[in-house]
């Protein structure tokens, strides 16, 4: 029986792997915790690619599918998709998301949660709007919950994500976990490869990543520890493991 849970909530079909990819690589390999991913919407408004890969009608159960691909590369456990329309996650009523999001943490019973930070690094609607539900879903749980940290994933501004530089980051000062594994880019270079229709985002910020390559790949994740319950919980430099103060009261 595996004794550690970390619960991804993101908005996209590629979210996962773009924000969290190493470090859903990491912890896949730890046989004593399990990786699981709530995923909002198909990501239906995104593009099939250039030539087309399938119609639009057939984006949605293409990109599902992709993701699960995406998923089983990484390592993830569990996929649980939300059946919301791309691009109006926002629109949805807070209380229904925050509901399902308690219900994923009910069944999964993470120690750990991870979602977008509030700017959704792309500023993308979506991803600010499931930031918000995840952040008030946590802020909302019951004293004898299982979870002890929310995390969001963001990007120094002192550096790039591939070769871009993000709309939205924080201080490096303000980042408090680095997951820095290098060994597992050419595993996310081929995640972000199963998500074939998003090829040309891809490789606009990962370049020559659909070719076959992995350089361009960063070999850490950034976040920003935004919510603990553990008590007298004080981070000494920067952390490298979700687990760090959890695992001296277990």
């Amino acid at each position: 029986m595996k004794n550690n849970s970390i619960l991804f909530i993101y908005a996209h079909p590629d979210d996962e792997t773009f924000a969290s990819g190493i470090s859903i690589c990491k912890y896949s390999q730890d046989k004593n915790t399990s990786s699981h991913l709530l995923c909002a919407t198909r990501g239906q408004a995104g593009k099939a690619g250039n030539p087309p890969i399938c119609t639009p009608e057939e984006l949605p159960a293409v990109r599902e599918q992709e993701l699960r691909t995406a998923a089983s590369i990484l390592g993830l456990d569990t996929v649980e998709l939300l059946d919301y329309e791309d691009k109006y996650l926002g629109d949805v009523p807070l209380p229904e998301l925050i509901s399902h999001i308690h219900a994923a943490i009910e069944k999964w019973q993470p120690e750990v949660v991870v979602t977008f930070a509030p700017h959704g690094i792309s500023g993308h609607p979506d991803h600010r709007a499931i930031s918000a539900a995840t952040t008030q879903a946590v802020h909302s749980l019951p004293a004898n919950t299982s979870v002890r940290k929310l995390y969001y994933a963001t990007r120094a501004s002192n550096g790039t994500f591939g070769a871009v530089q993000p709309p939205f980051s924080d201080p490096i000062e303000s980042i408090t976990t680095v997951i820095h594994e290098p060994e597992y880019r050419p595993q996310v270079a081929e995640a972000l490869r199963a998500h074939k229709t998003q090829h040309l985002s891809v490789d606009r910020v990962f370049p020559g990543v659909p070719a076959g390559e992995f350089a361009t790949v960063p070999p850490l994740n950034q976040y920003i520890l935004a919510w603990t319950n553990l008590t007298d919980y004080v981070i000494n430099g920067k952390e490298d493991d979700f687990f760090s103060g959890i695992a001296n009261i277990q």
